[in-house]
Protein backbone atom coordinates (compact mmCIF):
# COMPACT_ATOMS: atom_id res chain seq x y z
CA UNK A 1 0.00 0.00 0.00
CA UNK A 2 1.40 3.38 -1.04
CA UNK A 3 1.08 5.96 1.74
CA UNK A 4 2.26 8.86 -0.40
CA UNK A 5 -0.59 11.33 -0.71
CA UNK A 6 -1.95 11.92 -4.20
CA UNK A 7 -3.02 15.39 -5.34
CA UNK A 8 -6.60 15.02 -4.07
CA UNK A 9 -5.47 13.68 -0.70
CA UNK A 10 -2.95 16.50 -0.32
CA UNK A 11 -5.68 19.05 -1.04
CA UNK A 12 -7.84 17.37 1.58
CA UNK A 13 -5.04 17.50 4.13
CA UNK A 14 -4.34 21.16 3.38
CA UNK A 15 -8.00 22.11 3.76
CA UNK A 16 -8.39 20.38 7.13
CA UNK A 17 -5.09 21.81 8.38
CA UNK A 18 -6.22 25.32 7.45
CA UNK A 19 -9.49 24.83 9.32
CA UNK A 20 -7.65 23.73 12.46
CA UNK A 21 -5.21 26.63 12.23
CA UNK A 22 -7.80 29.36 11.59
CA UNK A 23 -10.98 28.15 13.29
CA UNK A 24 -9.98 25.73 16.04
CA UNK A 25 -7.40 27.35 18.27
CA UNK A 26 -7.39 26.35 21.92
CA UNK A 27 -9.47 29.29 23.13
CA UNK A 28 -12.21 28.59 20.58
CA UNK A 29 -12.21 24.97 21.68
CA UNK A 30 -12.57 25.99 25.33
CA UNK A 31 -15.61 28.10 24.49
CA UNK A 32 -17.15 25.23 22.55
CA UNK A 33 -16.42 22.80 25.40
CA UNK A 34 -18.21 25.11 27.83
CA UNK A 35 -21.28 25.02 25.59
CA UNK A 36 -22.88 22.09 23.82
CA UNK A 37 -19.68 20.48 22.54
CA UNK A 38 -20.78 20.75 18.92
CA UNK A 39 -20.85 23.73 16.59
CA UNK A 40 -23.59 23.51 13.98
CA UNK A 41 -21.56 25.90 11.83
CA UNK A 42 -18.56 23.58 12.00
CA UNK A 43 -20.66 20.55 11.11
CA UNK A 44 -22.16 22.38 8.14
CA UNK A 45 -18.62 23.25 7.05
CA UNK A 46 -17.57 19.59 7.35
CA UNK A 47 -20.36 18.73 4.94
CA UNK A 48 -19.65 21.64 2.60
CA UNK A 49 -15.95 20.75 2.36
CA UNK A 50 -16.77 17.11 1.63
CA UNK A 51 -15.14 15.74 4.78
CA UNK A 52 -18.22 13.80 5.86
CA UNK A 53 -18.25 11.99 2.51
CA UNK A 54 -14.48 11.62 2.14
CA UNK A 55 -14.46 7.96 3.21
CA UNK A 56 -17.70 6.94 1.48
CA UNK A 57 -17.98 5.05 -1.84
CA UNK A 58 -19.52 6.90 -4.75
CA UNK A 59 -22.63 4.69 -4.87
CA UNK A 60 -23.45 5.83 -1.32
CA UNK A 61 -23.11 9.56 -1.95
CA UNK A 62 -19.36 9.76 -1.27
CA UNK A 63 -16.35 10.73 -3.34
CA UNK A 64 -14.89 7.25 -3.63
CA UNK A 65 -12.36 7.63 -0.84
CA UNK A 66 -11.60 5.25 1.98
CA UNK A 67 -9.52 4.72 5.07
CA UNK A 68 -6.69 6.99 3.88
CA UNK A 69 -9.01 9.99 3.56
CA UNK A 70 -10.58 9.34 6.96
CA UNK A 71 -7.14 8.96 8.55
CA UNK A 72 -6.01 12.29 7.08
CA UNK A 73 -9.00 14.04 8.63
CA UNK A 74 -8.73 12.25 11.97
CA UNK A 75 -5.02 13.05 12.31
CA UNK A 76 -5.68 16.75 11.71
CA UNK A 77 -8.61 16.68 14.13
CA UNK A 78 -6.32 15.10 16.71
CA UNK A 79 -3.93 18.02 16.38
CA UNK A 80 -6.77 20.44 17.02
CA UNK A 81 -8.55 18.39 19.70
CA UNK A 82 -11.74 18.70 17.68
CA UNK A 83 -14.81 18.03 19.83
CA UNK A 84 -17.36 17.38 17.09
CA UNK A 85 -18.12 13.61 16.81
CA UNK A 86 -16.64 13.07 13.36
CA UNK A 87 -15.27 9.60 14.09
CA UNK A 88 -18.41 8.15 15.75
CA UNK A 89 -20.62 9.39 12.90
CA UNK A 90 -18.62 9.73 9.68
CA UNK A 91 -16.38 6.71 10.30
CA UNK A 92 -17.85 4.16 12.73
CA UNK A 93 -21.57 4.52 11.98
CA UNK A 94 -20.90 5.12 8.28
CA UNK A 95 -18.87 1.91 8.01
CA UNK A 96 -21.64 -0.04 9.75
CA UNK A 97 -24.09 1.23 7.16
CA UNK A 98 -21.71 0.49 4.29
CA UNK A 99 -21.05 -3.07 5.50
CA UNK A 100 -24.76 -3.74 6.05
CA UNK A 101 -25.44 -2.36 2.55
CA UNK A 102 -29.21 -2.32 2.63
CA UNK A 103 -32.06 0.11 2.39
CA UNK A 104 -30.91 2.03 5.43
CA UNK A 105 -27.47 2.59 3.93
CA UNK A 106 -28.92 4.01 0.71
CA UNK A 107 -31.22 6.29 2.69
CA UNK A 108 -28.89 7.50 5.44
CA UNK A 109 -25.43 7.75 3.88
CA UNK A 110 -26.27 10.50 1.35
CA UNK A 111 -27.93 12.44 4.17
CA UNK A 112 -24.88 11.89 6.37
CA UNK A 113 -22.63 13.19 3.59
CA UNK A 114 -24.81 16.30 3.26
CA UNK A 115 -24.79 16.91 7.02
CA UNK A 116 -28.52 16.22 7.33
CA UNK A 117 -28.27 12.96 9.29
CA UNK A 118 -26.07 11.93 12.20
CA UNK A 119 -26.37 8.19 12.76
CA UNK A 120 -24.54 6.89 15.84
CA UNK A 121 -23.68 3.29 16.72
CA UNK A 122 -24.89 2.20 20.17
CA UNK A 123 -22.97 -1.00 20.86
CA UNK A 124 -20.70 -0.88 23.93
CA UNK A 125 -22.01 -2.31 27.20
CA UNK A 126 -20.86 -2.10 30.80
CA UNK A 127 -19.54 -5.68 31.09
CA UNK A 128 -18.00 -5.92 27.62
CA UNK A 129 -14.58 -4.46 28.52
CA UNK A 130 -13.74 -4.07 24.85
CA UNK A 131 -14.97 -7.51 23.76
CA UNK A 132 -16.86 -6.85 20.56
CA UNK A 133 -19.21 -9.84 20.78
CA UNK A 134 -20.28 -9.15 24.37
CA UNK A 135 -23.87 -8.00 23.94
CA UNK A 136 -26.50 -8.56 26.59
CA UNK A 137 -29.14 -6.31 25.01
CA UNK A 138 -31.90 -8.54 23.68
CA UNK A 139 -34.30 -8.30 20.74
CA UNK A 140 -37.28 -10.61 20.46
CA UNK A 141 -39.96 -10.96 17.83
CA UNK A 142 -43.47 -9.97 18.79
CA UNK A 143 -45.61 -10.65 15.77
CA UNK A 144 -44.36 -8.42 12.96
CA UNK A 145 -42.34 -6.24 15.33
CA UNK A 146 -39.15 -6.41 17.36
CA UNK A 147 -38.97 -5.49 21.04
CA UNK A 148 -35.54 -4.41 22.31
CA UNK A 149 -34.41 -4.35 25.94
CA UNK A 150 -30.97 -3.49 27.28
CA UNK A 151 -28.48 -0.81 28.17
CA UNK A 152 -25.72 0.85 26.12
CA UNK A 153 -22.86 2.73 27.76
CA UNK A 154 -20.80 5.73 26.63
CA UNK A 155 -22.40 6.09 23.21
CA UNK A 156 -20.15 8.76 21.70
CA UNK A 157 -22.03 11.49 19.85
CA UNK A 158 -25.44 10.25 21.04
CA UNK A 159 -26.62 13.70 22.28
CA UNK A 160 -26.46 14.90 18.66
CA UNK A 161 -27.74 11.74 16.92
CA UNK A 162 -30.54 11.66 14.37
CA UNK A 163 -30.58 7.82 14.38
CA UNK A 164 -29.29 5.11 16.69
CA UNK A 165 -27.79 1.94 15.18
CA UNK A 166 -28.35 -0.44 18.08
CA UNK A 167 -26.83 -3.89 18.45
CA UNK A 168 -28.93 -6.56 20.13
CA UNK A 169 -28.81 -10.31 20.58
CA UNK A 170 -31.53 -12.57 19.18
CA UNK A 171 -29.86 -15.83 20.19
CA UNK A 172 -26.87 -17.21 22.05
CA UNK A 173 -25.01 -15.94 25.08
CA UNK A 174 -22.98 -12.76 25.66
CA UNK A 175 -19.64 -13.27 23.93
CA UNK A 176 -21.03 -15.42 21.10
CA UNK A 177 -20.33 -14.02 17.65
CA UNK A 178 -23.50 -15.60 16.26
CA UNK A 179 -26.92 -14.22 17.02
CA UNK A 180 -26.19 -10.49 16.83
CA UNK A 181 -28.40 -8.02 14.96
CA UNK A 182 -28.37 -4.31 14.23
CA UNK A 183 -31.47 -2.13 14.29
CA UNK A 184 -32.10 1.47 13.23
CA UNK A 185 -33.96 3.37 15.96
CA UNK A 186 -35.21 6.91 16.26
CA UNK A 187 -33.88 8.75 19.33
CA UNK A 188 -37.48 9.78 19.97
CA UNK A 189 -38.75 6.19 20.05
CA UNK A 190 -40.86 5.32 23.07
CA UNK A 191 -38.90 3.35 25.66
CA UNK A 192 -35.50 4.98 25.10
CA UNK A 193 -34.11 6.82 28.11
CA UNK A 194 -31.01 8.84 27.29
CA UNK A 195 -28.68 10.25 29.92
CA UNK A 196 -26.08 12.64 28.48
CA UNK A 197 -22.62 12.93 30.01
CA UNK A 198 -19.64 15.20 29.49
CA UNK A 199 -16.44 13.17 29.47
CA UNK A 200 -13.08 14.19 30.88
CA UNK A 201 -11.85 15.31 27.43
CA UNK A 202 -15.00 17.49 27.07
CA UNK A 203 -16.53 15.26 24.38
CA UNK A 204 -20.16 14.23 24.78
CA UNK A 205 -21.65 10.76 25.13
CA UNK A 206 -24.79 9.13 26.51
CA UNK A 207 -26.05 6.12 28.35
CA UNK A 208 -29.07 4.55 26.66
CA UNK A 209 -31.58 2.42 28.53
CA UNK A 210 -33.96 0.60 26.21
CA UNK A 211 -37.17 -0.74 27.73
CA UNK A 212 -39.50 -2.59 25.37
CA UNK A 213 -38.51 -0.38 22.46
CA UNK A 214 -40.74 -1.60 19.65
CA UNK A 215 -39.65 -1.28 16.02
CA UNK A 216 -41.00 -2.64 12.77
CA UNK A 217 -39.38 -5.59 11.04
CA UNK A 218 -37.70 -3.41 8.42
CA UNK A 219 -35.66 -1.69 11.14
CA UNK A 220 -33.35 -4.71 11.00
CA UNK A 221 -30.06 -4.05 9.19
CA UNK A 222 -28.61 -6.91 7.19
CA UNK A 223 -29.42 -10.54 7.89
CA UNK A 224 -30.79 -11.69 11.21
CA UNK A 225 -28.08 -12.93 13.57
CA UNK A 226 -25.17 -12.04 11.24
CA UNK A 227 -24.12 -8.59 12.46
CA UNK A 228 -20.76 -9.52 14.00
CA UNK A 229 -18.69 -9.29 10.76
CA UNK A 230 -20.31 -5.90 10.10
CA UNK A 231 -19.31 -4.66 13.56
CA UNK A 232 -15.79 -6.12 13.28
CA UNK A 233 -15.12 -4.37 9.96
CA UNK A 234 -16.58 -1.07 11.16
CA UNK A 235 -14.58 -1.11 14.39
CA UNK A 236 -11.40 -1.91 12.44
CA UNK A 237 -11.98 1.25 10.38
CA UNK A 238 -12.78 3.29 13.48
CA UNK A 239 -9.73 2.03 15.40
CA UNK A 240 -7.50 3.16 12.54
CA UNK A 241 -9.22 6.55 12.66
CA UNK A 242 -8.68 6.64 16.41
CA UNK A 243 -5.01 5.76 15.90
CA UNK A 244 -4.62 8.56 13.37
CA UNK A 245 -6.21 10.99 15.81
CA UNK A 246 -3.79 9.86 18.52
CA UNK A 247 -0.79 10.32 16.23
CA UNK A 248 -1.97 13.84 15.43
CA UNK A 249 -2.48 14.68 19.10
CA UNK A 250 0.91 13.25 20.12
CA UNK A 251 2.71 15.07 17.33
CA UNK A 252 1.15 18.41 18.31
CA UNK A 253 1.95 17.72 21.97
CA UNK A 254 5.56 17.01 21.03
CA UNK A 255 5.99 20.35 19.25
CA UNK A 256 4.18 22.31 21.97
CA UNK A 257 6.68 20.84 24.44
CA UNK A 258 9.62 21.63 22.19
CA UNK A 259 8.54 25.26 21.90
CA UNK A 260 8.13 25.53 25.66
CA UNK A 261 11.60 24.09 26.30
CA UNK A 262 13.11 26.57 23.86
CA UNK A 263 11.51 29.56 25.60
CA UNK A 264 11.79 28.60 29.29
CA UNK A 265 15.12 29.98 30.56
CA UNK A 266 17.06 28.59 33.49
CA UNK A 267 20.69 29.27 34.47
CA UNK A 268 20.82 31.82 31.68
CA UNK A 269 19.90 29.52 28.79
CA UNK A 270 16.79 27.80 27.36
CA UNK A 271 16.22 24.48 29.11
CA UNK A 272 15.82 22.91 25.67
CA UNK A 273 19.63 23.11 25.43
CA UNK A 274 20.02 20.65 28.30
CA UNK A 275 21.08 17.29 26.96
CA UNK A 276 18.94 15.26 29.34
CA UNK A 277 15.78 17.03 28.14
CA UNK A 278 16.84 16.64 24.51
CA UNK A 279 17.09 12.89 25.12
CA UNK A 280 13.61 12.89 26.62
CA UNK A 281 12.25 14.70 23.57
CA UNK A 282 14.00 12.22 21.28
CA UNK A 283 12.31 9.34 23.13
CA UNK A 284 8.93 11.05 22.70
CA UNK A 285 9.56 11.48 18.97
CA UNK A 286 10.44 7.79 18.65
CA UNK A 287 7.13 6.85 20.29
CA UNK A 288 5.21 9.06 17.87
CA UNK A 289 6.93 7.51 14.86
CA UNK A 290 6.45 3.97 16.18
CA UNK A 291 2.75 4.72 16.47
CA UNK A 292 2.69 6.09 12.93
CA UNK A 293 4.36 2.92 11.65
CA UNK A 294 1.75 0.74 13.37
CA UNK A 295 -0.95 2.98 11.89
CA UNK A 296 0.39 2.37 8.39
CA UNK A 297 0.59 -1.37 9.06
CA UNK A 298 -3.03 -1.48 10.23
CA UNK A 299 -4.16 0.44 7.16
CA UNK A 300 -2.30 -1.99 4.90
CA UNK A 301 -4.01 -4.98 6.56
CA UNK A 302 -7.53 -3.55 6.64
CA UNK A 303 -8.59 -5.61 3.62
CA UNK A 304 -6.74 -8.76 4.71
CA UNK A 305 -8.43 -11.87 6.12
CA UNK A 306 -10.04 -11.19 9.48
CA UNK A 307 -7.32 -12.85 11.59
CA UNK A 308 -4.52 -10.80 10.00
CA UNK A 309 -6.62 -7.64 10.10
CA UNK A 310 -7.44 -8.10 13.77
CA UNK A 311 -3.79 -8.76 14.67
CA UNK A 312 -2.74 -5.53 12.96
CA UNK A 313 -5.58 -3.53 14.54
CA UNK A 314 -4.80 -4.81 18.04
CA UNK A 315 -1.09 -4.16 17.53
CA UNK A 316 -1.93 -0.57 16.61
CA UNK A 317 -4.14 -0.16 19.67
CA UNK A 318 -1.43 -1.51 21.98
CA UNK A 319 1.21 0.79 20.54
CA UNK A 320 -1.09 3.81 20.63
CA UNK A 321 -2.01 3.14 24.25
CA UNK A 322 1.60 2.81 25.39
CA UNK A 323 2.90 5.73 23.34
CA UNK A 324 0.06 8.03 24.36
CA UNK A 325 0.79 7.46 28.03
CA UNK A 326 4.52 8.02 27.52
CA UNK A 327 4.25 11.13 25.33
CA UNK A 328 1.43 12.69 27.33
CA UNK A 329 3.03 11.99 30.70
CA UNK A 330 6.43 13.31 29.66
CA UNK A 331 4.92 16.43 28.12
CA UNK A 332 3.24 17.27 31.43
CA UNK A 333 6.40 16.51 33.39
CA UNK A 334 8.56 18.67 31.14
CA UNK A 335 6.12 21.56 31.50
CA UNK A 336 5.92 21.25 35.26
CA UNK A 337 2.91 22.66 37.11
CA UNK A 338 1.59 24.61 34.11
CA UNK A 339 1.05 21.31 32.30
CA UNK A 340 -1.95 20.37 34.44
CA UNK A 341 -3.74 23.71 34.50
CA UNK A 342 -7.14 24.02 32.84
CA UNK A 343 -6.04 27.14 30.96
CA UNK A 344 -3.15 25.40 29.18
CA UNK A 345 -3.59 22.94 26.32
CA UNK A 346 -1.12 20.23 27.37
CA UNK A 347 -3.36 18.68 30.01
CA UNK A 348 -6.27 18.58 27.56
CA UNK A 349 -4.20 16.64 25.05
CA UNK A 350 -3.30 14.17 27.78
CA UNK A 351 -6.96 13.76 28.71
CA UNK A 352 -7.91 13.07 25.10
CA UNK A 353 -5.07 10.57 24.70
CA UNK A 354 -6.23 8.82 27.87
CA UNK A 355 -9.75 8.56 26.44
CA UNK A 356 -8.31 7.14 23.21
CA UNK A 357 -6.34 4.58 25.22
CA UNK A 358 -9.55 3.35 26.85
CA UNK A 359 -11.77 3.48 23.75
CA UNK A 360 -12.47 0.23 21.85
CA UNK A 361 -10.56 -1.83 24.41
CA UNK A 362 -7.51 -1.08 26.55
CA UNK A 363 -3.93 -2.24 25.98
CA UNK A 364 -4.59 -5.30 28.16
CA UNK A 365 -7.68 -6.26 26.19
CA UNK A 366 -5.83 -6.09 22.88
CA UNK A 367 -2.78 -7.96 24.17
CA UNK A 368 -5.14 -10.76 25.21
CA UNK A 369 -6.81 -10.63 21.81
CA UNK A 370 -3.46 -10.89 20.04
CA UNK A 371 -2.50 -13.90 22.16
CA UNK A 372 -5.77 -15.66 21.30
CA UNK A 373 -5.29 -14.96 17.59
CA UNK A 374 -1.74 -16.27 17.79
CA UNK A 375 -2.84 -19.50 19.46
CA UNK A 376 -5.59 -19.98 16.89
CA UNK A 377 -3.23 -19.49 13.93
Amino acid sequence: MDFTLNDEQQLLKDSVDRFIEKEYDFENRRRLAAGTGLSEAHWALFAEMGWLMAGLPEDHGGIGGGIMENAIICEAFGKGLVLEPFLPIAVLAAQVLIAANGRHAHELLPKLAAGDARPVLAHAEADAFGELAWVETRAERRGSYWAINGRKMLVAGAPFASHFLVSARVSGLPGDEEGLCLFVLSPAAQGIKRTDVRLSDNSRASELVLTDVTVEADALMGREGEAFPILAQAYAHATIGLGAEAVGAMERLLWITRDYLNTRVQFGKPIGNFQALQHRMADMLIEVEMSRSQLFRAMAHLSAVSSERDQAISSLKVQIGRSAKFVGGNAIQLHGGIGITEEYSVGHYFKRLTMIDNAFGTVGVHLDRMAKLKRAA
